[in-house]
């Protein structure tokens, strides 16, 4: 069984709660069933890797072509339930989703205007059995631990043949210590869907669930209870640790490379937070859409979810285990535009979630060409005679100031929900 699964069931018997106890008992995890491989119901995602072929150019404002948006809709069968045209992705909410999770799964990424098939999708997108399985390993999906803790608890619902969840997940949260981030109070049912719902869409999206808002719902198929099993029950690979000092947090100063005028934040994370929960919050730090592949260079080791690349590190790797004060290390983000920065290791301190301290410089925006491309980018929006100053404007769609920075924003964005004392 994975290793983030089992210290949190571990957790949540420690609780002694019946009705939670109830729960792990009907999932059933204790690797006596075989769990079994459902290959029809990852059609949309393979016909989705098919037909993106070698990819697809995205409009303008980013969006996948009107007449692809119509042709996924017919094809996956999801026209006939939906409301409107239905003809452009963000009015066709099935496809955003869609794309969107297949992102998060690794399976496609945007390289310089096109929407592409990762390496691992291409090699899926012929294997249902193979692409199954990945899916399964990916879940939860979610950039921190607020996420990935409410959609294991979700899949344990799931595989439990719970018909709808949310009432259950939101007391999981509590018992896990998790609260309202501006309240203190325990997660409203609403609230605790919200927090996994990315980890929902793939199955809804496969069509394995019940009808959410029906006022007789039920069970998950079948093929739904095995993949959350299956994605309970992934091995996961042992992270090679360096022996440290116990520190509680870390302080970082994070700069990106050869942009003027300069980008740069100062934070605060536990030093048990993982590289890819650290992904996550760098990505909200600097300002980041997390619509790209990233890559940690670590003492010589290098760690991310790049499927074309080989013999690289964990991501649930813990900083703790990677790095001391003191050290530094560089996160690159976006291969196609090569983002790069640097990561100092300031000092040790304490705190129990992420903060931005204090931070200065707008962030680039998505897409715009990487350093050289940015640099090029302010030249034409400062000079209104420019020949392309209105077209860039119209692409950008906001006023954009490359000195503007507000930690405090910042700050609350890494706080929507936080930890509470354990109990």
């Amino acid at each position: 069984m994975r290793s983030d699964m089992v210290e949190l069931l571990g957790r949540l018997r420690a609780s002694r709660e019946p009705e939670i106890l109830e729960l792990i008992a009907a999932a059933a995890l204790d690797g006596s069933a075989e769990t079994a491989a459902w290959p029809d119901v990852v059609e949309p995602y393979r016909w989705f890797l098919a037909r993106l072929g070698d990819g697809v150019k995205l409009t303008g404002a980013g969006y996948l072509p009107p007449a692809l948006v119509v042709e996924a809709m017919e094809h996956l069968g999801w026209a006939a339930d939906w409301f409107g045209k239905a003809n452009r992705e963000d009015i066709a909410r099935p496809v955003a989703e869609l794309r969107e999770t297949a992102r998060q799964l690794g399976l496609v990424r945007v390289n310089r205007g096109e929407l592409r098939v990762t390496a691992a999708g291409r090699r899926l997108s012929s294997d249902p059995v193979a692409l199954w399985q990945h899916i399964a390993a990916r879940l939860p999906l979610g950039r921190g631990d607020v996420e990935r803790e409410a959609g294991l608890l979700w899949l344990l619902a799931v595989a439990a043949g719970r018909p709808h969840a949310d009432r259950l997940v939101a007391r999981g949260m509590w018992v896990l210590g998790w609260a309202d981030g501006r309240t203190g109070a325990p997660l409203e049912a609403h609230q605790a869907f919200a927090v996994y719902r990315d980890t929902w869409v793939v199955l809804e999206r496969m069509g394995i669930l019940g009808r959410r808002w029906s006022a007789s719902p039920r069970p998950p198929a079948q093929a739904a209870i095995d993949l959350a099993r299956t994605a309970l029950l992934a091995e996961q690979r042992p992270t090679a640790a360096r022996a440290t000092t116990s520190v509680a947090a870390f302080e970082l100063e994070v700069g990106l490379r050869d942009v003027d005028p300069r980008v740069w934040r100062r934070i605060a994370v536990p030093a048990a937070i993982s590289l890819r929960d650290l992904h996550g919050v760098l990505q909200t730090a600097m300002g980041w859409d997390d619509a790209h592949l990233y890559l940690f260079a670590i003492g010589g080791a290098d760690y991310g979810d790049v499927e074309d690349m080989d013999e690289l590190g964990d991501v649930h790797a813990k900083l703790a285990d990677l790095v001391v004060p003191g050290d530094t290390f560089r996160y690159d983000y976006d291969f196609g535009d090569g983002w790069e920065h640097d990561v100092r290791v300031l000092r040790a301190t304490t705190t129990d979630r992420a903060h931005c301290l204090e931070g200065g410089g707008a962030c680039p925006p998505e897409d715009c060409g990487g350093p050289h491309g940015y640099a090029r980018l302010l030249d034409v929006l400062a000079d209104p005679a420019h020949p392309e100053h209105d077209e860039l404007s119209e692409w950008i769609g906001r006023p954009l100031d490359p000195r503007a920075f507000d930690a405090a924003t910042v700050d609350v964005a890494l706080g929507t929900a936080r930890r509470r004392g354990r109990r």
